[in-house]
């Protein structure tokens, strides 16, 4: 669980590193982190496989709907994105901002915007 934790650190730091972009300006180099994602979840498996995908869509196109066996972090990097959740409700998931998906939720995620769009998605999924 703790391997898992300091991973899950690691990937979303570097996604908001990702998210945020370089520095800019003139002068000495500057880091920043801006919070994307803070929660606490008893949802982590004991023994976790992490799956990180970059994910692209062309304007209009979809997952299908699905779920995964973890729950998955997704960092939307550029574009506007649409999940459909399982009852029905659009959740939109935009730009710069990071979003908590539970384990085995019902889902379909659509690029409803007119640009293609990108997103990191971390899944912890449990490991065999």
């Amino acid at each position: 669980m703790k391997r898992a934790g300091v991973a899950l650190s690691l990937l979303l730091a570097f996604a908001a590193g990702m998210a945020v972009g370089g520095a800019r300006g003139q002068g000495t180099p500057r880091m920043r982190a801006d919070v994307l994602l803070d929660l606490s979840t008893d949802e982590i498996p004991r023994r976790t496989r992490i799956h990180v995908n970059l994910d692209h869509w062309e304007p209009g196109a979809g997952t299908g709907r699905h779920s995964h066996p973890g729950p998955t972090v997704i960092v939307v990097l550029e574009g506007e994105l649409g999940e459909v959740l399982a009852d029905g409700r659009l959740r939109t998931l935009e730009a710069g901002r990071a979003y908590w998906r539970s384990a085995r939720a019902e889902h379909d995620v659509k690029n409803v915007g007119g640009r293609p769009a990108r997103a990191l998605a971390v899944h912890l999924d449990p490991a065999r």
